[in-house]
């Protein structure tokens, strides 16, 4: 009876020294309200008033929030919440000169020691806001596969190794959308299964008056989440204090992952001004590109840099890199940089396509040029596929060699994934001219690939 007795001693105290403080910070909200319930053992009542105020991410009540933390805390009038409680904790702390703030920040500090993961979703979670909708959720892939999303992370499961990569979604004051696993039946026998996980959220405006739809994609690949950049950065947006209830608003109707009548994965934005559909790339591209990325970077390791050389040379015509831009512009590079062979094609005025044209380069034609670009120093860059002219290495203008006679042999693939068309070209008994009169021929044909179709800067 004693301990009773003292308990109800210190309860109203401590409903004495709260209702004080309440009174000259929150006198024109139910906070005071709140924490009288929450004096007098109503943990209910304290909750259903408290969270509200505590949990609106524009809220800087930070009397609510320290109290509402202690309920998720201790699990009274709630079920309890370490993450929440943290969470809140953090935002009020964040504000140390306000109500509790300051004493917030211990307490918040407490939960620090869970660990890394727990203070990732805290901290998130804080950032984001708690009235966020989110829904973790786990997705089975396959044997030994599977990914489980929570606000800060998703963590990948595959062939008994984990990795966890953080959310790029966290926005404060987002509402988010149950999230969605789709798996696609890719490849022209429709064999090829890809995995791909869908966030959609609202996200509002700065001045929280309108709500702009967002949609990040993912795809799965055995230990990697690839992110899938989409356009717009917006769906659609809603001017409205509040975003409409999820059960009311179908994203279906504005954006979706699906499969072409070629057997590939493509994104679609099905609705508004950006409206547009692209075609996803696939593991192998992925892997060429990367391939091709590190190639170059060691190659440009051995380059001898400070090597010069006779500029009126004859060219070596020996090309080891590619590179291609604008609607037909092909590059390639010798292996010491100091000589570059430029290909340049109307596409259309030749009617190209996936079938290989042969022309004849001995018939006066603009639809068809080549020039080799022979240097005295190796460049670094080459000022073919930009608007930006960057000065070359080297004293002395380049020799230029233009085509006269012999044969091009043009190919285009049909477009990848966020690129243009492949355009495979083949010189046949080449000859090429400089200004002064001299004349070099290809001893042997030469092929050039890359893609074309993308304009650098």
């Amino acid at each position: 009876m004693a301990g009773k007795a003292v308990m109800r001693t210190r309860l109203v105290h401590t409903a004495a020294f709260i209702s004080a403080v309440v009174a000259g910070v929150s006198s024109q909200s139910r906070t005071a309200d709140g924490v009288a319930a929450l004096a007098r053992g109503d943990y209910q009542q304290a909750t259903e008033i408290l969270r509200p105020i505590a949990e609106d991410w524009r809220s800087q009540d930070t009397v609510a929030q320290f109290f509402l933390a202690g309920l998720y805390a201790s699990g009274r009038g709630v079920a309890a919440d370490p993450v929440r409680a943290c969470a809140l904790y953090a935002r009020a702390g964040s504000q140390s000169e306000r109500p509790f703030g300051r004493q917030a920040m211990p307490l918040f500090a407490a939960f620090m020691s869970r660990g890394q993961e727990f203070n990732e979703e805290c901290q998130t979670l804080a950032n984001v806001g708690v009235n966020n909708g989110f829904e973790p959720a786990t997705f089975q892939l396959g044997p030994g596969h599977s990914v489980e999303w929570t606000l800060a992370a998703a963590t990948l499961t595959y062939d008994g190794q984990t990795r966890r990569q953080p959310a790029v979604h966290a926005e404060p004051g987002a509402r988010f959308f149950p999230l969605k696993y789709t798996e696609l039946a890719t490849g022209a026998n429709r064999s090829a299964a890809r995995h791909f996980v869908e966030v959609f959220l609202w996200a509002p405006t700065a001045t929280a008056d309108a709500w702009n739809l967002r949609w990040h994609l993912f795809e799965i690949v055995r230990d990697q989440i690839i992110r899938i950049d989409t356009t717009p950065d917006s769906l659609v947006t809603v001017n409205s204090q509040a975003p409409p209830p999820r059960d009311e608003f179908d994203v279906r109707d504005y954006a979706v992952v699906r499969v072409n009548d070629d057997g590939n994965a493509e994104w679609a934005v099905l609705k508004g001004s950006h409206a547009s559909t692209e075609r996803i790339e696939t593991d192998a591209e992925r892997r060429e590109a990367r391939e091709t990325s590190a190639a170059r970077d060691a190659a440009l390791k051995g380059v001898d840099w400070s090597k010069r050389s006779d500029v009126h040379r004859p060219p070596a015509l020996a090309y080891v890199d590619f590179e291609g831009c604008g609607y037909f512009q092909l590059l390639g590079f010798t292996a010491d940089r100091n000589e570059v062979i430029v290909v340049r094609a109307n596409v259309q005025d030749l009617g190209l396509s996936t079938e290989a044209a042969t022309f004849d380069l001995s018939r006066t034609s603009s639809n068809i040029s080549i020039e080799t670009h022979v240097y005295d120093a190796p460049q670094r860059h080459f000022n073919f596929c930009t608007d930006v002219i960057i000065r070359g290495e080297g004293s002395i203008e380049p020799e230029v060699w233009r085509a006269v006679a012999g044969t091009v042999s043009i190919e285009m693939s049909a477009p990848g994934a966020r690129s243009g068309p492949r355009a495979t070209v083949t010189l046949s008994n080449v000859v090429l001219r400089n200004s002064a009169g001299a004349t070099v021929r290809m001893s042997q044909p030469v092929k050039l690939s890359a893609i074309v179709g993308a304009v650098f800067g």
